[in-house]
């Protein structure tokens, strides 16, 4: 069998209702987003002993935890071979949003824990100066 690399920049490669093959990278993704159920529980776990940081990370990761259960249900679409959820388009978007949503979550938490060490700095400056 040839393998040709432009069939991978086609529309049928991506919806595809039942695509056949290998899916050996089945075991990669599914890897992924049992990792993903787990960001939360382990960010906060390795999280120093800041509260500032807990707070900027609290509502944020929840989000993750619904993008690897989606993931979960379509890598089992595909390994079980349902038609239209195992199209590739599902897949490669749930990862595409993971990515995206990973990093503006980062620069997110970063900016909002920024901005609560400068307020809490300065409260102790305004405390200073008033004691």
């Amino acid at each position: 069998m040839d393998f040709d690399i432009a069939r991978l920049f086609t529309a049928h490669y991506f919806l595809d209702r039942n695509p056949g093959g290998d899916f050996l990278i089945g075991f990669l993704f599914l890897a992924f987003f049992i990792a993903l159920l787990f960001v939360k529980p382990v960010v906060q776990k390795l999280a120093p002993d800041n509260k500032y940081f807990r707070k900027s990370i609290r509502r944020r990761l929840g989000k993750f935890i619904a993008l690897g259960i989606v993931g979960l249900i379509l890598v089992s679409a595909r390994f079980s071979a349902v038609p239209v959820f195992s199209m590739r388009l599902w897949l490669y978007a749930v990862l595409l949003t993971t990515v995206v949503l990973g990093v503006l979550t980062f620069l997110a938490v970063r900016k909002e824990y920024g901005l609560r060490l400068e307020s809490v700095k300065r409260e102790k400056q305004k405390r200073g100066i008033r004691q």
